[in-house]
């Protein structure tokens, strides 16, 4: 196989096709192989070099602290849509990340903004610093312990499927912007 043709997006690619389709058939089968093949041919894509390894006991306690912060934030998004005065101004901050793998960098902003009440609006590649806004929230205090949150995030992604389960460094940046 050409360094381009890999087995793994092969057989994903060809599954696709398949479930496109929605009829397993060896013409079907057939088809989606030689499209993954072309396709690859076609549009490569870069190795990707990661540091990504499971570690189950992190990735327990990853996903059991993202679920109970999940339910948490969405019954305080809740309340602020169903309570008597209107939302306040949230602020935009910035979070410097200290792992240095994209990968985990992605997966930091990932969960992040899946958890309601925050969403990532920029994620710096070259520096590693996590823009996000929150929402309802301006008191310093408050935002450091959404520094702080994210900065716990980032230590549990990197016991979870960090290749060294090991707690990198921290280091926050002061930047907000309230009222946007």
């Amino acid at each position: 196989m050409s360094s381009r043709v890999r087995l793994t997006p092969t057989l994903g690619l060809a599954l696709v096709w398949v479930l496109l389709w929605g009829n397993v058939s060896w013409g079907n089968v057939l088809a989606g192989l030689l499209v993954a093949l072309v396709v690859q041919v076609l549009f490569p894509l870069p190795h990707v070099m990661s540091g990504f390894r499971v570690h189950p006991w992190g990735l327990l306690v990853l996903v059991g602290t993202f679920l109970k912060d999940l339910v948490t934030a969405s019954l305080a998004v809740a309340w602020l849509a169903v309570r008597p005065r209107p939302i306040g101004t949230g602020a935009v901050i910035e979070v410097q990340l200290t792992v240095h793998d994209d990968l985990l960098r992605t997966v930091v902003a990932e969960l992040t903004s899946l958890v309601p009440g925050t969403v990532v609006v920029d994620l710096d590649p070259s520096s590693g610093v996590l823009t996000m806004h929150v929402l309802d929230r301006t008191d310093p205090a408050d935002l450091q312990a959404e520094r702080e949150r994210v900065a716990a995030l980032e230590r549990r992604v990197h016991r979870a499927l960090g290749k060294d389960p090991a707690q990198p460094g921290r280091h926050t940046r002061e930047h907000e912007e309230a009222g946007r």
